[in-house]
Parts: structure tokens; C-alpha cells; sequence
């Protein structure tokens, strides 16, 4: 391999790299809207009515999206290169490392009164997400939905009725979620449009 190729490949490896760290922001705004409409329809329910299962949102959208995300990820895999870049990598362990705390932490937390620690305890868990993807991103958007989804989980550990919960998870997705998905999506088509 002479001095050109080996240049060659390396411009090669730094354009993968840079179009490896493009998010559309799928992710982000699926999940931001069905949190941030199980919350909503889930405080309208508990506040509002006298109906007995208010949690039924989250017990019917979070496995539909379960289910969306599923079908997404296999069809997106079907686009993805064989090559992996190290970003690409970490944030595969990531999405592993945030779903199986999610699921620990749904699955095991309303025992007895660590209910009233519940969704503090999954923003803790969204912000973890939010701020290392942010980082990997390089986008700070994501970082601040991190630090405002942390700020917001103190808030509900210091007041722990359910229906501040409710409203404070809302805030901490759209705020965390919700925005940032949108301006990924719009930084993702300027890159694609610019490609």
C-alpha cells in the first residue's frame, strides 16, 4: 500500500465516521410523543376521572412501541454497513445498557412505597441515556435534555405525589426528547441534503 492509498483509505475511514454519527431523530421523537401521551392521558385519567386503571397508557403504548422499535431497528440493520465505527459501536452497548436498566427498573421498582420513587428513578435512567448519546452524537442538544431530565428527578425525589410525577416526566421528554429529536432530524436532512 503506497502513501495515496493508505491517505486514501484514512479519508475513507474519517467521511464513515463523520456520517456514522447522523441521527434522523426516529428514535427520539417516537418515544418523546408515546412517554409524552401515556404521561398526558395518564394524569387526565388519574385527576380527571373516576376511572380505576389509570396507568392503562402506559400498559397498552409502551409495548406497541416496543413492538415499533423492534420492526424499525430490524429494517434499519438491513441498511447498515458491515463496518463498524467505534461511535457506532459504543452506542450499541449504550441502547443495551438503557433498555435492560429500563427494564430492570420498571420490572422491579413499584414494590411497596419505591412506587413514589418510580419515574424520578426512569428520568434518572432517560438522562444517563440522553447525556452520553449527546456526547457520542456530539450533539447538545441531547446533553442538555440529559441535565434537565437529572434537575427534573430531583424535583419529583423531593416531591413525591404521582400526579407531579406525571406532569414532571412529561416535561422531562418533551424537553429531552421531543425537542432534540426534531433538531436531529433537521441536522440530519441539512446532511443529507449537503451529501
Amino acid at each position: 500500500m503506497n502513501e495515496r492509498q493508505a491517505l486514501s483509505v484514512i479519508e475513507e475511514m474519517i467521511t464513515k465516521a463523520k456520517e456514522d454519527i447522523k441521527d434522523n431523530g426516529f428514535y427520539f421523537l417516537f418515544w418523546g410523543w408515546l412517554v409524552f401521551c401515556a404521561a398526558a392521558i395518564n394524569y387526565y385519567l388519574l385527576v380527571f376521572t373516576s376511572f380505576n386503571v389509570h396507568g392503562l397508557p402506559w400498559i397498552i403504548l409502551m409495548p406497541l412501541g416496543g413492538i415499533v422499535t423492534v420492526i424499525a431497528g430490524l429494517r434499519e440493520r438491513k441498511k447498515i454497513p458491515v463496518v463498524q465505527t467505534y461511535i457506532s459501536y459504543m452506542m450499541k452497548y449504550m441502547v443495551w445498557a438503557f433498555s435492560i436498566s429500563l427494564i430492570v427498573v420498571c420490572f422491579s421498582m413499584p414494590a411497596g412505597q419505591q412506587w413514589k420513587a418510580f419515574y424520578p428513578t426512569i428520568m434518572v435512567v432517560y438522562a444517563i441515556w440522553l447525556f452520553v448519546s449527546g456526547g457520542l452524537l456530539k450533539f447538545k442538544p441531547l446533553v442538555c435534555g440529559g441535565i434537565l431530565n437529572w434537575v427534573l428527578a430531583a424535583i419529583g425525589f423531593i416531591f413525591p405525589s404521582t400526579e407531579t410525577h406525571l406532569l414532571l416526566i412529561a416535561a422531562a421528554v418533551f424537553g429531552g426528547y421531543i425537542i432534540p429529536g426534531y433538531l436531529l432530524k433537521q441536522r440530519y436532512h441539512k446532511h443529507v441534503q449537503g451529501a
